[in-house]
């Protein structure tokens, strides 16, 4: 009897083990079919991954301190001189070219470019990450109630969506910023109430095709309470927009704290926005800073732009056949 039991065990774990491998196979024959069929979107996603190793490690592989300053010999030294330029032996390294020692050069301030570039890019993964997460939570939250109960419900929320739209996002994000100290935790909840009331529209429509369907219904019909139909009926169907909407609020997250870090309105540290801010005073001279940071803005924010349009592709059935 106890072999019985032991052959019973043994042949429930095969399977077990059997049907985890069949669904890690399927995983990858999708992702296959998506690289294969999404050719932009997997370039998207190729550079996004770039982007995430690069935020990920890049602090750690630098040569040098983010605020480390060089210096240079001073060709003009003179001891005895009364000019500030002169009485130094040597003198900051200022938007140096690009050289073995600094691979993109040095900003105005002596500091390693390409230090800055890896720093910012942690920082940029930081934004855009919480502030997305936090941005799709919210509006998936006042979708989802919105398109559920309807209403009275709906209609003051869908009000309140309204009157935050109608406000120019760029005058929102300063006067939640001004209100006291710029911060990171100020700046991300700013980006992230932002870009909820978006979110919430296109998770409203979606729970509003979801909320009528039969199981739905069957659901309510046996008793099932509010919060138990929405976890186990209403958001997995909503899932996919829920998805896409977080792949693009990342990229439009990064683009925002670059457009207020580029006006001077950022947290402090190393910023994209800051490299573009400070190269375009010297631009004419040396274009490097203004380039670099302008550059990896541009590449990012596209990365997760075409990874976000091929995920709707994918992830939206009315999208399969196009």
């Amino acid at each position: 009897m106890t072999g019985s039991v032991g052959v019973a065990e043994g042949d429930l774990a095969m399977t077990a083990h059997d049907e985890t491998r069949s669904r890690a196979a399927r995983g990858l024959a999708a992702f296959g079919r998506f690289i294969k069929q999404k050719k932009v979107g997997a370039l998207g996603l190729g550079m996004a991954v770039i982007f995430l190793v690069l935020g990920v490690l890049g602090p750690y592989v630098t040569p040098y301190d983010k605020d480390e300053a060089f210096s240079e010999v001073n060709a003009n030294y003179d001891r005895t001189s009364t000019d500030p330029e002169k009485i130094s032996p040597t003198t900051l390294l200022r938007l140096a070219n690009p050289s073995w020692e600094h691979p993109l050069g040095t900003d105005d301030k002596g500091r390693d470019l390409l230090t800055r570039l890896l720093v910012g890019a942690r920082r940029a993964l930081y934004f855009g990450f919480a502030s997305a997460a936090l941005a799709t939570v919210l509006g998936a939250v006042i979708g989802v109630a919105s398109g559920y109960f309807g209403g009275l419900v709906d209609l003051i929320l869908q009000r309140l969506v309204d009157a935050m739209i109608a406000i120019p996002g760029l005058i929102f994000l300063l006067l939640l910023i001004q209100i006291g100290e710029v911060t990171l935790f100020r700046v991300i909840l700013a980006l992230s109430i932002l870009g909820s009331f978006g979110a919430a529209r296109v998770v409203r429509s979606a729970a509003l095709s979801t909320r009528n369907e039969v199981y739905v219904e069957a659901a309510r019909v046996v008793g099932a309470s509010h919060f138990r139909i929405v976890a186990r009926h209403l958001l997995p169907n909503v899932a996919a927009p829920i998805i896409v909407i977080f792949s693009i609020s990342v990229g439009t997250a990064i683009l925002a704290e670059a457009g207020l870090s580029f006006l001077n309105l950022g947290a402090p540290g190393p910023s994209w926005g800051k490299m573009v801010a400070q190269g375009r005073l010297t631009f004419d001279s040396q274009p490097v800073m203004s380039i670099v940071g302008g550059g990896a803005i541009t590449f990012t924010v596209a990365a997760f732009n075409l990874l976000g349009d091929a995920l709707r592709d994918v992830l939206d059935p009315r999208q399969r056949g196009t």
